[in-house]
C-alpha cells in the first residue's frame, strides 16, 4: 500500500471542474475528456454523463455514471461504475463497484468487486477477499478469490474457480465452470420462484430453476450442496447430491453421504480418508 500512495503522489494530475463538456491533460498519462459534468483530482476523479479516460492512470478514488471508457490500464484504490463502461486493459483495486454494463479487456486485481448487471472480463480475476454477482458474468480465464465467491444469475467461466465458500444460484439459463470448482465449502442451488413471492407464496411470477451448471470437478475440503448441477466427479467431506444433478464419473465422500431420488450418479458414492 506504501509503494501505491507513492505512485499516486507522483503522477501530477491538476484540480479542475468541467461542467458540459471539457478535456483535461494529464502529463505524462494523456486527456481526459468529458462530456457532462466532472471534477479532477490528484486524489479523485468524478464524471457524470459521458467520459473517456487515458491509460495509465493512478488515483485514489474513480467514480464514473454514465458511458465512460478507458483506453488501457486504470489503477485506484476505490472504484464505482454505473451504467455503461468499458476497460481496454487491466484493473487494479482495492475495492470495485460495478452496475449495469461492465467489460474489461484485461485482468482484474484487487480485494473486493461487487458486480449487479452484466460483467465480462477477456482474462482472468484475482482477489485478496471476495467477488459478489448478480446477474450475469463471463470471464475468460480463472477466478481466485481469498474468501467468498457468490454468483447469483447466468455465468460462463472458461477457467477454475479457486476460493474459499462458494455460493450459487442458478437461474432458468444453463451457466458454465468450464475448469471446475475447488473450494472449502461448495453449495449451488436453483432459483425455484422468479416474480412477486410473498410469504413464500408467489402472486405474480412463474416457476424457474430449469437452466443447470456445467462443470468438470467439484472439490471440496469440508460440505458440498449441489441442485442442477451436471459435472465429472465430486469430492467432499459431507455431500449433498440433490434435484437435477448429474453425475458422470464418480462421488467421493469421507463423512456423510446424501443422494436425492431424481440424482442420476454413473457409480455408487464411494467413502474415502479426506485428510485435512
Amino acid at each position: 500500500m506504501r509503494k501505491y500512495e507513492e505512485g499516486l503522489r507522483r503522477m501530477n494530475i491538476p484540480t479542475t471542474h468541467v461542467s458540459g463538456s471539457g478535456k483535461v491533460h494529464i502529463d505524462g498519462v494523456g486527456d481526459v475528456q468529458i462530456s457532462g459534468s466532472g471534477f479532477i483530482s490528484p486524489k479523485e476523479i468524478k464524471i457524470s454523463g459521458s467520459g473517456c479516460l487515458p491509460g495509465g492512470l493512478k488515483v485514489e478514488i474513480l467514480k464514473c455514471a454514465g458511458s465512460v471508457s478507458i483506453e488501457g490500464d486504470i489503477e485506484a484504490e476505490e472504484m464505482d461504475f454505473s451504467g455503461s463502461s468499458s476497460v481496454a486493459g487491466n484493473v487494479k483495486a482495492r475495492s470495485l463497484t460495478a452496475s449495469g454494463a461492465f467489460a474489461v479487456d484485461g485482468n482484474v486485481q484487487g480485494s473486493l468487486l461487487k458486480v449487479a448487471g452484466s460483467c465480462k472480463i477477456e482474462r482472468a480475476v484475482e482477489l485478496e477477499n471476495a467477488l459478489y454477482v448478480h446477474g450475469s458474468l463471463r470471464v475468460f480465464g480463472d477466478i481466485k478469490t481469498g474468501k467468498y465467491v457468490e454468483l447469483r444469475g447466468k455465468f460462463d467461466i472458461g477457467g477454475k474457480i479457486i476460493t474459499g465458500d462458494f455460493n450459487a444460484e442458478l437461474n432458468r439459463y444453463e451457466s458454465y465452470a468450464r475448469g471446475g470448482i475447488e473450494a472449502v465449502n461448495v453449495d449451488i442451488k436453483k432459483r425455484s420462484i422468479e416474480g412477486i413471492v410473498i410469504f413464500g407464496i408467489p402472486i405474480f411470477g412463474v416457476l424457474s430453476g430449469y437452466g443447470k451448471l456445467h462443470t468438470t470437478n467439484i472439490t471440496a475440503k469440508e460440505k458440498v450442496y449441489l441442485e442442477n448441477v451436471c459435472c465429472e466427479n465430486v469430492v467432499g467431506r459431507d455431500v449433498t447430491i440433490g434435484e437435477g444433478c448429474v453425475i458422470k464419473r464418480r462421488v467421493k465422500y469421507s463423512d456423510s453421504i446424501s443422494v436425492h431420488s431424481k440424482a442420476k450418479l454413473a457409480s455408487p458414492p464411494e467413502k474415502i480418508d479426506l485428510k485435512g
